[in-house]
């Protein structure tokens, strides 16, 4: 089950991790499984059975499937977080977000391991002008253009004046990248999706394959109760493993957004240490709005983050410090002209980015000490159940067909 939210601006994109022994997580090679081991010359059946067999053990223990349907849950939650009927240039309106894509652990406890670190790790920023959609990048320029004419920048008593005026110009703008920043998670969320089915996809082929080569040695009976007996334990094993494997991708795309969301603030704080000195009005109309549509994308991506663990209370984040963010963000523009008012929002920005990095600290140490180590535990224990399995049906089929050749079947 699962995927990760990614948007040029406001969200993530993948990061490659070392993984421990059982691959938890994959990256952008996801799905590009080793090569099929066929070999070039004629193989017998217990070669080919053998050869089946690993591929599928490698494969299972990616959980492509539940991972896939946690994927695919996650694509339909942001888009009914999306405003009705709303476009790129619309105005958004905020629905009650609906329910999180799979369950959490039945015991609420995390398996084992390091937060997958695959999980979507960028910086959510203002996205250069080709990926961001024409409205958005209109209405900055017309924003720019109206800012320098009011003549605010430098002015107390203006920017006093049109505050109001200013702050209904920035919700209009925020709202505007809301649906886009959206868009661009959907985009990224499908991409992942399309990844893991690819994966699910071959697996299915591989098992396909591997039940016609048996039906053809067993004539749909079990060669012996040991392996009736150590297939039913296996289906069990592999029932707990992807039950895990799905709530990991939940984790994934939570730890992902997080971190998103942490680097993006790092940004925003540079931003606006950069305005102070700044000695160009243009230049300092441009930096602010980089640092707000910067911020605003990394608040996206930390409620979307919530969104998708909505099970686990993340700490250091309140919802009261969101607002005074986002307060913030709307009276930027003429809070940066008055030097209380931009220390102010100076020291909301370093507490709120140094929050959201501890909370993403938290979320890795939480993950590796829990949801992990079960995950790697319930892994292990169907790998290792396969390799018996493997074992007793090897022993079977040299006993039954030793030298008949494999014809590979063609499955389409």
């Amino acid at each position: 089950m699962t995927t990760g939210m990614g948007c040029s601006s406001s969200v993530v994109l993948e990061e490659s991790v070392p993984h421990p022994t059982t691959p938890v997580v994959d990256t952008d090679g996801e799905g590009a499984f080793p090569p099929s081991l066929v070999p070039n010359h004629p193989e017998s059946i217990v070669e080919a059975y053998r050869r089946l067999d690993e591929e599928i053990c490698v494969l299972e223990s990616t959980t492509p499937g539940p991972r896939l349907m946690t994927a695919e849950a996650w694509i339909e939650l942001l888009k009914s977080a999306k405003s009705p009927g709303s476009n790129q240039s619309g105005v958004e309106s905020q629905p009650p977000p609906p329910s999180p894509p799979p369950p959490p652990l039945p015991n609420e406890i995390l398996p084992n391991g390091s937060i997958p670190n695959g999980v979507p790790g960028g910086v959510p920023k203002r996205p250069p002008a080709p990926d961001i959609n024409s409205a958005t990048e209109s209405a900055r320029k017309e924003m720019v253009k109206i800012i320098l004419k009011l003549d605010i920048v430098s002015n107390q008593f203006k920017a006093a004046q049109q505050e109001e005026f200013i702050a209904r110009l920035s919700r209009t703008a925020m709202d505007q990248e809301a649906d886009h920043f959206r868009e661009e998670m959907i985009v990224h969320s499908r991409k992942r999706a399309l990844t893991l089915r690819t994966a699910f996809e071959r697996l299915k082929r591989l098992y396909l394959e591997q039940d016609r080569l048996l039906g053809s040695v067993y004539n749909g009976a079990y060669g012996t109760v040991n392996e009736q007996k150590l297939d039913a334990e296996l289906d069990s094993a592999r029932d707990v493993r992807d039950r895990l494997g799905g709530a990991v991708e939940q984790w994934r795309i939570a730890g992902g957004l997080l971190r998103a969301a942490a680097k993006a603030l790092n940004q925003v704080v540079d931003y606006w240490e950069l305005i102070k000195p700044s000695k160009n009005a243009e230049e300092t109309i441009t930096l602010a709005l980089d640092a707000r549509s910067t911020c605003h994308g990394a608040l996206m991506a930390l409620e979307a983050a919530q969104a998708a663990l909505p099970s686990v209370e993340i700490p250091y984040i309140t919802i009261r410090q969101q607002s005074a963010v986002r307060h913030a963000l709307i009276y930027l523009l003429t809070d940066m002209v008055n030097p209380a008012r931009y220390q102010h929002t100076r020291d909301v920005f370093g507490v709120f980015s140094a929050n959201v990095t501890k909370a993403v600290h938290w979320l890795h140490e939480c993950y590796n000490e829990t949801l992990k180590q079960d995950f790697d535990s319930a892994d292990q224990a169907a790998t290792l159940l396969a390799k018996h399995l493997r074992e007793e049906r090897l022993r079977y089929i040299v006993s039954k067909v030793p030298n008949r050749s494999y014809i590979r079947p063609a499955i389409g």
